[in-house]
């Protein structure tokens, strides 16, 4: 049997059968005589791992391809015809592949959070895609510029992505998160300053959810209790608090104030949280975790394609979205499944540049063969 190409078996992870049962739930295909719903994904997410970002250099690989793309069930792209797809295909589709691929990457997780407590992990932040405004009109962001926010959570454990909301640039975080997203009870919730809105704390506390963030320079409260501290570990001081301003109000019940300084740069952090059984170190540990959203965000945007988009509408720019985020969860899915200890990015390279090749994965993503290293005494001289 022929050995099968990188992006056959990159897209054998998700069965034709479960995909299309997806299109059908959504009618992705109706009235679609030329390009289906199959071929618009895998054209996109062939330019994802390629690095490709124009339409017609996908279009390209897709004509003369050698039949590859045939034997995957992929029918020939054509410019206008994709252009049309990222314009009016249902984005349902695409939003249930990425639930789908993210429910089977938790299959063959490692789950190891780190810390000791039971309970997900989840980073909240938001980045910002900068966008043409005279291309892209609905994006407006401020000073004449344009731009789209995606939101986003990663979970710790897995460093997998649980969602994915694209808002207009100036939309504020609190808004697009409220609105959209729900977490599951006994989960804790990273966040900083940008998402502090006390009405929404209280609803996540009131619902069985624990948070960690920092806390505004501004804010007024009363302190019920001090709770003793070690401070040669920067740990300045452990409170029980409620809030007293009118805004804060909104929150029912006492928060923990810590305030924590680092011995290195001598910076004084503050943090919120409604975890009163943990210790102290082990809250400015779930804050410090934080930053595995802004390294999710930056191997996004280096090595997918969200800086150039194939088309300027608000379901051109979603798709190429969550794309390139099943994408990311596929390429997670094939690390855990092979145990591999190759890092995100470099995995992206090795697939995305073998991506046509007839090389088995576990080959790809395997540990680098051991180099000999000869002793002094046995290398040749120079001279």
């Amino acid at each position: 049997m022929a050995q099968p190409t990188v992006f056959e078996q990159v897209i054998k992870l998700i069965p034709r059968t479960e995909f299309q049962s997806i299109v059908y739930k959504n009618e992705g295909d109706k009235g679609v005589r030329t390009l289906d719903c199959w071929t618009w994904f895998g054209s996109l997410l062939f330019g994802q791992l390629t690095g490709h970002d124009s339409i017609r250099a996908i279009e390209r690989v897709f004509v003369t391809s050698d039949n590859k793309m045939a034997k995957m069930g992929f029918g020939p792209v054509r410019k206008s015809t994709l252009a049309d797809a990222n314009k009016a295909r249902p984005i349902e589709v695409l939003e249930d592949l990425f639930q789908y691929c993210l429910g089977r990457a938790y299959q063959v997780a490692p789950n190891k959070t780190g810390f000791r407590f039971k309970g997900e992990v989840f980073a909240l932040d938001s980045t910002t895609i900068e966008l043409c405004l005279s291309l892209c009109p609905w994006a407006v962001f401020h000073h004449g510029k344009g731009a789209a926010k995606l939101h986003t959570a990663i979970d710790v454990a897995n460093d997998l992505p649980q969602f994915a909301v694209v808002t207009q640039g100036r939309t504020h975080d609190i808004k697009a998160i409220r609105e959209e997203i729900s977490f599951p009870p006994k989960s804790t919730v990273v966040f900083d300053r940008g998402y502090i809105d006390y009405a929404w704390m209280n609803e996540l506390n009131q619902t069985d959810i624990f948070f960690v963030t920092r806390a505004k320079s501004n804010s007024k409260f009363k302190v019920i209790e001090s709770r003793p501290t070690n401070r040669t570990r920067g740990h300045i001081c452990d409170q029980v608090i409620y809030l007293k301003s009118q805004v804060g109000h909104c929150y029912k019940g006492t928060l923990r104030r810590i305030t924590y300084k680092d011995p290195d740069t001598g910076k004084r952090l503050t943090f919120l949280t409604n975890r009163f059984d943990l210790a102290v170190q082990t809250i400015c540990d779930l804050y410090k975790s934080r930053w595995k959203v802004e390294l999710f965000f930056k191997t996004l945007k280096q090595h997918l394609r969200i800086k150039k988009f194939l088309g300027t509408t608000v379901n051109a720019v979603k798709a190429q979205i969550l794309v390139a985020l099943i994408a990311f969860v596929l390429v997670q899915m094939l690390r855990f499944a092979m145990n591999s200890s190759i890092s995100i990015p470099d995995a992206m390279a090795v697939i995305g540049t073998l991506l046509l090749l007839k090389e088995p994965l576990k080959r790809l993503l395997g540990s680098l063969p051991r180099v000999t290293r000869h002793p002094p005494g046995l290398q040749l001289s120079l001279f």
